[in-house]
C-alpha cells in the first residue's frame, strides 16, 4: 500500500507544473488529452479536477496506510500486554514482595499504550515517508539538478546535530519514568499504611516526602521542555533557510531564463511537502529511541530470576499424581544468602497422612511452597514418581494437586464459583455453523495478537475432571465436602434463612416444594397442624403480619416494598375506599409510639431488626423524629399531624402482628376490612398492582419468604421452646428425605464474596479454601496453615474427614504445632531447616549429652533452645548469655520437677521425652491438666509473675531437660519485650492441646 502510493504523490506534484506552465501561462487553441481536443478553458478545468482526484487518492492511501499501522500497533501491543500478564504469572512468589501491585498495573496498561503508536510506524512510516522525500527529491532534481542540491543540502547537518541532542531528551525521559514509579510506590505505601500516619501524626513528613519527588519531577520536565524547544528553534531555523536560497537562486535562473515560473513555483510547493517527511522521519528516530528505552524497561521489570517455565504436554508423562512423592536433598537459600531450609530428603507413599511440625514460620512457608511448585528450591529435586515436579505440566499439577494457605484468597463473584475455581479447566466449545459474524470477528483478532481465542460466555467447569457430568450430578460430592471440612451445620441453617428468586434457581426450588407437601402431611400424620396457622385465602392469619394478611403476599421488592406500601396510590385508595386509612394511621400511631419507648434507647438493635426485618435503620429513626414531634406540640391532634407522618403511621399499622403486638391493637372491624382489601386484591386487583405482588400459594415457592417460611407455607402459633425444636427436627428430616438439605447447602453458596471476600469472616473463607481443593479429588493436597482461626482439635477432626472422603488422597499438613495423633502416618519436626521424624532429635544427639562444664559452647543446648516456641528467633547472643548459667538434668519417669507451692528459680526446657501438668488433690491421684513435650518450655509463667509455684510438673516418661536461671532470664528479659506475651501464648496452646492417645 506504501510502495503504491508513489507514483499517485510523484503525479499530485507534477500536475500543479503542468497546469501553471500549460493551462495558464501559455494557453494554446486546442490540446489533447487522452486524444481528445479541449479549449483552454475545458482543459484547464480537467486538469484541476484530475489534481483533486490525485489529492483525494493521495489523502485515501494515507487513510488507509494510517489505519492498517494503527491496528498492526494495537494488535502488537495486545501481544505484549498478554506476554507480560504470561510472565507476571509465572514470577517466582518472593519477587512480589519486591514489586509494587500498582507498579504492575501500570507498567501492563499504561506504559505500553505509548508503544502501539510506533510499533505500527516500525516499518512503515520510514518507508512511507522515506520514499515520499525521494520521490519529492526526484521531482526537484528533474526539475533543476541544482535546486534539487540545495534542497537536501542542509539535511545531512540536521541528521547529525538533531538526533544527537533528542538522545538527552530521551534520557530524561528515561529518568522522568523512574521518578514515576518512585512517587507511585510512595503513594501505595502512604494508602497502606495510613492509620500509622495518622496515629503517628506525620502528614507533614509524608507530605515533605511527596513534595521531593514533585520537585525532582518538576526539574526534570523543565530540563526537558528547554531542550525540547530549543531542538525545535534550531530544526526550524535550518528549515527556513533552504527557502532563501529557492528564492535567490531560484529567482536568479527565472531571470535567466533557464527556469520558468512554474518551475519554481512547483519546486517551491514541493519542498513545502518535503518539510513534512523530513521532520516525521526526525521524529521516527526520536520515538525509536524512546521506544527502546520503555522497551528495556519493561522487559527488565518483568524478566526476574527464577522464572517458572510451564512444561507442555508430551508423550510419557503421567495423567494422575499417585505415586511417591520424594524430596531429595532440597535446600532453600534466602536472597541474603542464609540457608533456611538444608538438604531435605522425604519419602512420601501414595495415600499417606503426613504432619510436619515447624516453628520457623518462614522456613515452614518455602517447605510448603516448594511441595506444590510455587517456589523452587535452590538446589535440589522433588519428585512424583519418577518425574521431577518442574517437568510436569501445570494443567496436570492443578487438576491432581491442591494448595491450600493461611491466607485464602478469593476471586469476585459467589460462594459456589469460588469453590468451584479449582474445576475450570475445560474451555467451553463452540460451533462454527451458528458462530455470529461479532464471535469471528473476536477469534480472529485474538488469533492475529497471539492471545487465546477461548470463549468467557459459557462455563468453564470440567465435571469429568471429578467424575460427574453436570452441576446436578456434582451436588452430592459438594455436599460431602462440605461436611468434611465442617461448618456443614452452620451454612445448612443460614441457608434456611436465604431468600431467592425461584425464576433465577428453578432447580432449587422444585425439591423444596416437594419438602413443603412432605412436611404438611407429616404434620398432619402427628397431630401437630395446630404448630401452624398456614396461609389460606379466606381466613386472617392472626400470627401474620397486617400487610401479609392484606396482601395475601408480599411486594415484589423491586417496585414495591412493606416500608413504602402505603405511598402507592391504588392501594391507599383501596384503605380509604374500605374505611381502613384513617383507623390505619391512628393505630399505627399509637403502636409506633409504643416501639420508639421501647427501643429508642435498647443496645440490643438485633431484638428489632428480628421482630419488625421491614423496619430498617433510616426509616426508625424517621419515626423517633416523628414521634417525638407529636410529643412537644401541643395543639390539637389532626393539626400535628404531617402527610408524611400519616404515611409513616399507615405504615407501621402495616408491620403489626396481632398476636405478637397485642391483639387489641386490632379490632374486629378493622380485621373486616383487611380481609375485604384482601378479596378486592385476588378477584380484581388494579392493573398497577398485578404484578406489584407476589401471592401466596401452597404450589408455588414464594420469591419473599426465605426458606424455612417457605417449607412451614405459615406461622408458627407457639413459643414453647420444646414444640419449636421439634418442629425444626422434623424440617430438618424432611429435607433429608426428600433429598433436599443439599440445596439448602448449595442456596448459601450463591452468596458473593465481595471483592477478596471481604463480605465472608476469615473462618468462612479459609473453610471455602479447602473445599476448592478438596473438590477437585486432587491426588496431592497440601495444607500449609489452612485453619489457622480453628483450635488444634478441631483442625485435625476436619483433617481426618477430609482423608476419609478421599482414602487414596496424599495429605500432608504443615502447622507450627501438630499433636502426635493415631491419624498420622507419619509426623516429621522441621528443626533448624531440618526435617527430623518425631521421635527423633536432631543430626548429634551424643552432642546433647555433653557435660555442664562444656555448656557454655553446648551447640545442642542452642539448637534446643533455638526450636523452642519461646526462644525462637531470638538473637543467638541472649541465647548463649541464658546458657551461661544453664545445666542438663535427667528426671525418671513419674517423679515431680516441682510442686506447687515451691520458689522458682529455675526454667526448663525439655529435650527429650514428656512431662505433665497436674494439680495436687489430698488423698487422691493428681488431676492431669497438659501435656508437656519437646522442645516446650516450662516454669516461665511463675517467674516472670514473681510469685511461688503454683503449678506442679512431673515426669510422664524419663526426661532429659536443660535447666535455666530464673535470674538471668529476668536481667534479659527488658531486651526481649515481647517474652511476656510468648509466655502466655505457649501456656495457651499448652491448655488447648489435645492429649496424646
Amino acid at each position: 500500500m506504501t510502495i503504491a502510493s508513489f507514483p499517485v504523490l510523484y503525479a499530485s506534484l507534477e500536475l500543479p507544473k503542468i497546469i501553471i506552465n500549460r493551462a495558464i501561462s501559455e494557453p494554446e487553441e486546442h490540446r489533447s488529452i487522452l486524444g481528445f481536443a479541449l479549449e483552454p478553458v475545458p482543459y484547464l478545468l480537467v486538469l484541476c479536477v484530475a489534481f483533486l482526484l490525485l489529492v483525494l487518492a493521495n489523502g485515501a492511501f494515507k487513510m488507509r496506510i494510517n489505519t492498517l499501522k494503527g491496528v498492526v500497533g494495537e494488535r502488537q501491543v495486545r501481544r505484549l500486554r498478554f506476554t507480560l500478564l504470561d510472565r507476571m504469572l509465572r514470577f517466582p512468589l518472593p519477587h512480589f514482595s519486591k514489586v509494587s501491585q500498582g507498579e504492575l498495573i501500570s507498567t501492563v496498561t499504561a506504559e505500553t499504550e505509548p508503544l502501539a503508536g510506533f510499533i505500527g510506524d516500525a516499518f512503515a512510516q520510514p518507508l512511507y515517508q522515506g520514499g515520499t522525500m525521494l520521490t519529492i527529491l526526484l521531482f526537484l532534481f528533474i526539475q533543476e539538478p541544482l535546486i534539487g542540491l540545495v534542497s537536501v543540502a542542509l539535511i545531512p547537518l540536521q541528521a547529525y546535530i538533531i538526533p544527537k541532542l533528542q538522545i538527552k531528551v530521551k534520557l530524561l525521559g528515561k529518568e522522568r519514568i523512574r521518578k514515576v514509579r518512585q512517587i507511585s510506590e510512595r503513594i501505595g505505601e502512604s494508602v497502606d499504611n495510613i492509620r500509622e500516619i495518622r496515629t503517628n501524626g506525620t502528614i507533614r513528613y509524608v507530605e515533605a516526602d511527596f513534595a521531593k519527588y514533585l520537585g525532582q519531577i518538576f526539574d526534570i520536565r523543565f530540563e526537558i521542555y528547554q531542550r525540547k524547544y530549543f531542538i525545535k528553534f534550531l530544526n526550524n531555523f535550518i528549515n527556513q533557510i533552504t527557502p532563501f536560497f529557492f528564492f535567490s537562486i531560484g529567482g536568479y535562473f527565472v531571470l535567466k531564463g533557464d527556469l520558468s515560473i512554474g518551475s519554481l513555483v512547483a519546486a517551491l510547493s514541493a519542498f513545502k511537502d518535503l518539510t513534512a517527511p523530513w521532520k516525521e522521519l526526525l521524529d521516527y528516530y526520536q520515538n525509536a529511541y524512546d521506544a527502546q528505552i520503555k522497551f528495556e524497561q519493561i522487559s527488565d521489570q518483568f524478566s526476574p530470576p527464577f522464572l517458572f517455565e510451564w512444561p507442555a504436554p508430551a508423550p510419557g508423562l503421567p495423567t494422575g499424581l499417585q505415586a511417591p512423592y520424594r524430596m531429595d536433598s532440597v535446600s532453600w537459600t534466602n536472597e541474603y544468602g542464609d540457608r533456611v531450609l538444608h538438604r531435605l530428603s522425604l519419602d512420601i507413599p501414595p495415600g499417606a497422612f503426613v504432619g510436619i511440625a515447624g516453628a520457623n514460620a518462614l522456613a515452614l512457608r518455602r517447605l510448603a511452597e516448594m511441595m506444590v511448585r510455587l517456589s523452587p528450591p535452590t538446589s535440589g529435586r522433588i519428585l512424583i514418581g519418577e518425574h521431577p515436579l518442574d517437568t510436569l505440566p501445570l494443567d496436570l499439577l492443578g487438576r491432581r494437586m491442591a494448595y491450600a494457605g493461611p491466607e485464602p484468597h478469593m476471586f469476585t463473584g459467589s460462594i459456589m464459583q469460588n469453590m468451584t475455581y479449582g474445576l475450570r479447566h475445560r474451555p467451553p466449545e463452540e460451533d462454527p455453523a451458528t458462530m455470529t459474524p461479532e464471535r469471528r470477528r473476536q477469534i480472529r483478532e485474538a488469533k492475529a495478537s497471539g492471545n487465546p481465542h477461548e470463549s468467557m460466555e459459557d462455563i468453564w467447569t470440567d465435571f469429568a475432571q471429578v467424575g460427574v457430568t453436570d452441576w446436578k450430578s456434582l451436588r452430592p460430592w459438594l455436599v460431602q465436602c462440605l461436611e468434611a471440612t465442617g461448618g456443614e451445620e452452620q451454612i445448612y441453617r443460614r441457608g434456611l434463612r436465604e431468600v431467592f428468586d425461584p425464576d433465577d434457581y428453578p432447580f432449587i426450588a422444585e425439591p423444596l416444594l416437594r419438602a413443603r407437601h412432605r412436611l404438611r402431611d407429616t404434620l398432619a400424620e402427628r397431630g401437630m397442624d395446630g404448630v401452624l396457622e398456614r396461609f389460606e385465602p379466606d381466613r386472617f392469619n392472626p400470627h401474620a403480619s397486617l400487610a401479609e394478611n392484606m396482601l395475601f403476599g408480599l411486594p415484589d421488592g423491586k417496585g414495591l416494598t412493606i416500608a413504602r406500601l402505603v405511598c402507592h396510590a391504588s392501594l391507599r385508595a383501596l384503605m380509604e375506599e374500605h374505611g381502613l386509612w384513617e383507623p390505619a394511621v391512628r393505630i399505627g400511631r399509637r403502636f409506633s409510639m409504643r416501639v420508639v419507648s421501647v427501643y429508642q434507647d435498647s443496645p440490643d438493635g438485633e431484638v428489632l431488626m428480628m421482630r419488625y426485618p421491614h423496619l430498617d435503620d433510616a426509616l426508625f429513626e424517621e419515626l423517633v423524629e416523628s414521634v417525638n414531634r407529636l410529643r412537644r406540640r401541643a395543639d390539637r391532634l389532626e393539626r400535628r399531624q404531617s402527610e408524611s407522618d400519616k404515611l409513616l403511621f399507615a405504615t407501621m399499622f402495616l408491620m403489626i402482628v396481632p398476636t405478637r403486638d397485642g391483639g387489641d391493637l386490632v379490632p374486629q372491624p378493622q380485621q373486616d376490612a383487611i380481609m375485604a382489601i384482601r378479596r378486592r386484591l385476588l378477584g380484581d386487583p388494579p392493573e398497577d398492582l398485578r404484578e406489584a405482588i407476589l401471592v401466596f400459594d401452597q404450589n408455588l415457592y414464594h420469591g419473599r419468604l426465605n426458606v424455612l417460611d417457605n417449607l412451614l407455607f405459615g406461622r408458627i402459633t407457639t413459643e414453647d421452646p420444646q414444640v419449636i425444636a421439634e418442629l425444626r427436627a422434623l424440617v430438618d428430616q424432611t429435607l433429608l428425605e426428600t433429598d433436599a438439605r443439599g440445596y439448602v447447602l448449595v442456596l448459601v453458596a450463591l452468596d458473593e464474596v465481595g471483592i477478596g471476600g471481604s463480605l465472608l469472616p476469615v473462618g468462612v473463607r479459609q473453610r471455602i479454601q479447602l473445599v476448592r481443593g478438596l473438590l477437585k479429588k486432587p491426588d496431592i493436597f497440601v495444607i500449609h496453615q489452612a485453619m489457622n482461626s480453628y483450635d488444634p482439635a478441631e483442625r485435625l477432626e476436619i483433617f481426618r474427614r477430609m482423608k476419609a472422603a478421599l482414602p487414596t488422597m496424599t495429605m500432608i499438613v504443615l502447622e507450627d504445632r501438630i499433636a502426635d495423633d493415631a491419624a498420622f502416618d507419619r509426623v516429621y519436626d522441621l528443626e533448624d531447616g531440618r526435617l527430623v521424624p518425631r521421635g527423633q532429635d536432631t543430626d548429634q544427639d551424643e552432642d546433647e549429652g555433653a557435660p555442664a562444664g562444656d555448656r557454655g559452647t553446648d551447640e545442642a543446648a542452642l539448637r534446643l533452645m533455638s526450636r523452642s516456641p519461646l526462644f525462637a528467633d531470638l538473637p543467638e547472643t541472649i541465647l548463649r548469655r541464658l546458657l551461661g548459667s544453664s545445666e542438663w538434668r535427667m528426671v525418671k519417669a513419674g517423679d515431680f520437677i516441682y510442686r506447687s507451692g515451691d520458689t522458682p528459680e529455675f526454667v526448663f526446657v525439655i529435650a527429650e521425652g514428656e512431662a505433665e501438668l497436674v494439680r495436687l488433690q489430698p488423698g487422691r491421684e493428681p488431676l492431669h491438666i497438659a501435656y508437656i513435650k519437646p522442645p516446650e518450655v516450662f516454669g516461665d509463667m511463675e517467674l516472670l509473675a514473681g510469685t511461688r509455684r503454683f503449678s506442679t510438673i512431673r515426669a510422664r516418661t524419663d526426661l532429659r531437660l536443660l535447666r535455666l536461671d530464673g535470674t538471668t532470664l529476668l536481667r534479659i528479659l527488658p531486651s526481649v519485650p515481647s517474652l511476656p506475651m510468648r509466655v502466655i501464648q505457649q501456656i495457651g496452646r499448652r491448655l488447648t492441646s489435645e492429649a496424646p492417645p
